[in-house]
C-alpha cells in the first residue's frame, strides 16, 4: 500500500534513511543491499517540512514479513506515524503474497500496544534473543541468497526430537524443517544470521550449531549468529555467558504473529 504520505523507499532515499535511522551494523553498503533486494522492505512517511519523517524496515522470514524497527523523526512525533507505517507494511506484505507478518514483542513495553493494533497475537514461551560471534576467518564476498523461500538451517545427522526452542515460524508456510533433520528458518539481518529457533536439544549443542551455520554466515558476510533461548532457563543463561554470548533483548519477548485471512484483506481495502 502507498499513499501520498507513505511509499516504498529506494536507493535514492539512502541519505534520508541514514539521517533518521540509528541501527548497529547499518552502513551504506548494507542499506544499498536491502533497498534493492525484494526480500527486504523499507517504507517511509513524508515529513510536512520535506524529506522523510519516519521509516519502517522489514524482511522475509519463512513466509512472513518480519517487522524490524520503526524510526520516527522529531518533526512527526506524536502524529501516529509509527502506526500508519505499520499498517502500510502489513498491507504491502499481504498484497505481495506473504502469509502474514511477525514482530518481536516485549509484553510490558509500550510497543506491545502497536502490535495489538496491528492484530499480532503473541503466544508461546517468553524468550531472550542472544548473539554469539562466529570464529574469525576469511569471509568470501557475499553470494546471492537461495532462489527458494524456505531457508532452513539444519543440524546434520540429528534424529527428530524436541528442540530447545521450536521454530517460531515453521508452521506458517507448510515447509518446516525436513523430518530427518532438526532446523530453523534463517534470515540475514545486517551483520547477523538470525535463526527462528534453537534446533539443538540443549544449550550444550551451541558449538555444533555455530559450526553448522558458519559456512552460510561466511558466504553472507554475517559475523554473528542470533538465536532465541527460554527466558526462564537460568542454567542456559549462565552457559551462554560463559560462552561469551550477548543478550540482545532488554526484557523477555514473544514473537507476535498474524496470518492473513479474508478479514485482513477486507480491512486493508477499507483503508484505501
Amino acid at each position: 500500500m502507498t499513499t501520498g504520505r507513505v511509499r516504498r523507499l529506494t536507493p535514492a532515499d539512502a541519505d534520508e534513511i541514514l539521517r533518521i535511522v540509528t541501527l548497529e551494523g547499518l552502513d551504506p553498503a548494507v542499506l544499498a543491499r536491502e533497498l534493492t533486494d525484494d526480500d527486504y522492505l523499507w517504507m517511509g512517511l513524508a515529513s510536512p517540512t520535506g524529506g522523510l519523517g519516519a521509516v519502517h524496515r522489514g524482511m522475509r522470514w519463512g513466509s512472513r514479513l518480519l517487522l524490524k524497527g520503526v524510526f520516527v523523526d522529531a518533526s512527526v512525533r506524536g502524529s501516529g506515524a509509527a502506526l500508519e507505517l505499520g499498517f502500510a507494511m502489513r498491507d504491502h506484505a499481504r498484497d505481495s503474497g506473504y502469509a502474514g507478518v511477525a514482530a518481536w514483542v516485549e509484553p510490558h513495553k509500550p510497543e506491545a500496544g502497536l502490535a495489538r493494533m496491528l492484530r499480532l497475537r503473541t503466544s508461546g514461551p517468553l524468550l531472550h534473543r542472544f548473539e554469539i560471534a562466529f570464529p574469525d576467518g576469511d569471509r568470501p564476498a557475499r553470494v546471492p541468497l537461495p532462489a527458494h523461500r524456505n531457508r532452513v538451517l539444519a543440524l546434520p545427522g540429528r534424529a527428530p526430537a524436541t528442540p530447545l526452542v521450536a521454530d517460531v515460524v515453521a508452521d506458517d508456510d507448510g515447509h518446516g524443517p525436513a523430518h530427518e533433520a532438526v532446523g530453523a528458518h534463517w534470515v540475514l539481518d545486517r551483520h547477523r544470521l538470525v535463526l527462528s529457533g534453537f534446533p539443538g536439544h540443549s544449550v550444550a549443542d551451541l558449538g555444533e550449531l555455530v559450526s553448522a551455520a558458519a559456512p552460510l554466515a561466511r558466504a553472507q558476510g554475517a559475523r554473528f549468529l542470533e538465536f532465541p533461548m527460554p527466558a526462564a532457563d537460568l542454567s542456559a543463561a549462565l552457559c551462554l555467558a560463559a560462552a561469551k554470548a550477548r543478550r540482545l533483548s532488554r526484557t523477555p519477548v514473544r514473537l507476535g504473529l498474524l496470518r492473513f485471512t479474508p478479514d485482513t484483506v477486507t480491512e486493508g481495502a477499507a483503508r484505501r
